[in-house]
């Protein structure tokens, strides 16, 4: 068994995926969940475990329910560390690279974080997610974000933002000390991820909010060592002309995202090679 393994959220690109898994297997065990909504038809092999059991959407609780349970099937193997993924993430470093990384920063939490109380304008947009309903994406294209925020605030359904929140990205890695924490906290503490519920962006307040709160806080490093550029709120699809920003860009960078091999698969293919040729 490798002390190491990486959970992947996947839903689309079965060529894409499949060059990912065959990449990182053979020096990793991987935990892959794919979007029951999906059609991809992928069996579980060798040493990757492949699960299909919810429907997840963007920004919703049910990709924090996915990640829970991916953490779940993985600590039964009490690694070292655990690496969270999506399916259309890259790897900059060789599997080598990305091992003797973690060996040297054995204790570090690698996420990104940031408290949302120490910047106004910060909390107040954070507040809007957490405490305006989020029923889904058909729900938001009908009432304007006015509407909604003012929905929100009639009680019995009023929401109030809960102290000491921290906001990241949805990726993270850690170690089996603060994976085994986040599930005990979370079984003791079952109306923390109901709170979650019908909240834009769960996945990107949970697991930082209970790390940050607890003993791990001064291990945790704000880095969730990931080469991304922001469209917006979200990751932009990079391509061949970004290349070189990524390559000159790399530092602890262990992976990049996102890609998707029908939007430019010709990025995809030089990144692979690169690492090939290490």
């Amino acid at each position: 068994m490798n002390k190491n393994c990486i959970l992947i959220l996947a839903h689309k690109n079965h060529n894409q995926i499949m060059r990912l898994i065959n990449h990182l297997k053979t020096d990793f065990d991987l935990y892959v969940h794919i979007d029951k909504r999906n059609k991809l038809n992928i069996e579980s092999f060798d040493n990757v475990n492949i699960y299909k059991r919810f429907k997840t959407y963007h920004g919703d609780v049910s990709l924090v329910i996915a990640t829970l349970f991916l953490i779940k099937e993985a600590v039964k193997n009490n690694y070292d560390r655990y690496v969270f993924i999506s399916g259309q993430d890259i790897p900059l470093k060789t599997n080598k690279e990305i091992i003797d990384f973690f060996d040297l920063n054995k204790d570090k939490e690698f996420t990104s974080f940031k408290n949302i109380k120490y910047d106004k304008g910060f909390y107040n947009e954070m507040s809007f997610r957490l405490n305006s309903y989020n029923f889904g994406k058909l729900y938001r294209l009908i009432f304007h974000r006015n509407i909604r925020e003012l929905i929100s605030k009639f009680p019995p359904i009023k929401r109030t933002t809960p102290e000491n929140i921290y906001y990241g990205s949805q990726w993270w890695n850690l170690t089996n000390d603060a994976i085994k924490y986040i599930l005990d906290y979370t079984k003791k503490n079952p109306n923390f991820l109901k709170r979650f519920n019908y909240t834009w962006g769960s996945d990107e307040f949970y697991f930082q909010s209970i790390l940050l709160n607890s003993k791990f806080k001064d291990n945790c490093v704000n880095d969730c060592l990931r080469y991304i550029i922001w469209d917006g709120g979200a990751p932009f699809n990079l391509k061949m002309k970004d290349y070189e920003n990524i390559k000159n860009n790399i530092n602890n960078n262990l992976f990049a995202r996102k890609f998707d091999e029908n939007i430019d698969n010709d990025i995809i293919d030089k990144l692979y090679k690169d690492l090939e040729v290490k």
